[in-house]
């Protein structure tokens, strides 16, 4: 007895609702009882006003009308929702939603793996998401020992399964350790770092596939079996670009739904890349508000569009900054401040467009900083007017794509506090009494 079945596969949408429009169209006529369709995570990306205004519900709508058979979560589900938010997001699934390694106090948030019948076949499924531990630790969940709980899991599934296929949110290099390492495994469908790969590629006799990111592509995997055995495996990529029917629907509904005043007569704010603003600056004062610090650091290219002046609706504000990024509170020595003021001072990366971190814009734009003053000439650093001194602690507020490293790398070791799941919009919401009225409206 021979038996094909057939798996579409998406990861890293992020709200591309376009593309993604595309795909579903594409998926849904060529689907039957030999065919399966899930997503790895990331579908849901604020960044979008549709999933803003919905809280990601309209990406599990999205899901559902692709008729989705299961699905797991990403960094994005995870830690840009509050945890209510995340627990409630998917009531509405026709889909199972799956996740191994994220818990809170009670247990598992969701069901570690399933298991499919295409008439007698059994597919296991089994997921895991990335450890970004600092941020779930901040929502007061628990996302750690991902590789364990994968192969405690994998020991029940294998006697109930002749396929197992992992749905992995950890990223290309975890894949390929988890190829190495569980040999259980038949096939790992990939994403989080937004990679493709050659078809049927193979570590060890895992095959790995990925369809990068924002729906640019999409795959299938097809799975041959003999005799309840898999005796075959193979992959491909099917470009988004060559299909018909991309439109974003959905952009002008969120948009209305986020059409509610934040205030009235708001002075018009430029995007300035280079040079400090009045926003920038008021900014840097909201985060030194929230965050209860004396200093903040942010980058002038978080200005993603400018704003015309006159009644400032919240669309308006997430055009403006459209960012997943949360606040962290940052402790240092005064001579970490320092160290923070020259690598900010060479505006090494100004110029660069920077992708992913939860930066939403384009180009990076200079560092501006508030609360510290420097009098060049001595080398002398002052807070409140007081000397800077090497062994004290000071705190700095400031954005969470810093803490990853690559802008500023002695963050890594330094005390961090996260303010998860509030965006910069949210702390523009909390103070704009603090925006600047123009006299001209």
């Amino acid at each position: 007895m021979k038996k094909q079945i057939r798996i579409y596969h998406t990861n890293d949408i992020h709200s591309h609702f376009d593309n993604y429009h595309a795909i579903v169209e594409y998926i849904k006529p060529r689907k039957d009882e030999n065919t399966l369709y899930v997503d790895i995570g990331d579908h849901v990306d604020r960044s979008h006003p549709y999933t803003d205004a919905t809280i990601g519900r309209g990406n599990v709508e999205r899901l559902n009308d692709a008729l989705c058979d299961v699905a797991t979560i990403g960094n994005n589900e995870g830690i840009t929702l509050t945890k209510s938010e995340l627990k409630n997001l998917y009531n509405e699934a026709d889909f199972e939603v799956i996740c191994a390694n994220l818990r809170d106090e009670h247990g598992l948030l969701f069901p570690p793996y399933t298991i499919k019948r295409i008439g007698d076949i059994r597919i296991g499924f089994i997921a895991a998401t990335v450890e970004f531990t600092p941020f779930y630790k901040a929502l007061a969940l628990d996302v750690e020992g991902a590789f364990y709980y994968i192969k405690e899991y994998l020991k029940e599934m294998k006697r109930h399964c002749d396929a197992v296929v992992m749905l992995s949110h950890l990223g290309k290099y975890d894949d390929e350790r988890l190829a190495e390492e569980c040999p259980e495994i038949d096939v790992i469908i990939g994403g989080h770092t937004h990679h493709t790969l050659p078809e049927n590629y193979k570590v060890n006799k895992t095959t790995l596939t990925a369809a990068g990111r924002f729906g640019e592509y999409f795959g299938c995997v097809d799975l041959e079996f003999t005799d309840y055995n898999l005796t075959d495996v193979s992959t491909r990529l099917i470009e988004t670009d060559l299909l018909s029917n991309r439109y974003d629907e959905f952009y002008d509904v969120g948009k209305e739904m986020l059409n509610t005043t934040v205030k009235h007569d708001v002075l018009a704010i430029e995007r300035t890349l280079y040079t400090m603003n009045w926003f920038t600056y008021t900014l840097l004062q909201m985060i030194q508000k929230y965050t209860q610090t004396d200093i903040s650091i942010i980058h002038a290219g978080l200005i993603a569009a400018e704003f015309r002046g006159g009644e400032m609706t919240k669309y308006h504000v997430h055009k403006v900054l459209p960012h997943a990024i949360n606040l962290i509170k940052v402790e240092m020595t005064g001579r970490d401040l320092k160290d923070m003021y020259y690598t900010a001072s060479a505006q090494e990366y100004k110029d660069e467009i920077i992708k992913g971190l939860g930066f939403r814009g384009d180009v990076m734009g200079v560092f501006l900083i508030d609360g510290l003053s420097v009098v060049e000439s001595r080398r002398e650093f002052y807070v409140n007017g007081e000397l800077v001194e090497d062994e004290n602690i000071y705190e700095v507020g400031t954005l969470d794509m810093y803490s990853f490293g690559r802008f500023f790398p002695h963050f890594n070791s330094l005390n961090k506090t996260y303010y998860i799941p509030e965006f910069l919009r949210d702390i523009v919401d909390i103070y704009k009494d603090d925006l600047i009225i123009s006299k001209e409206f």
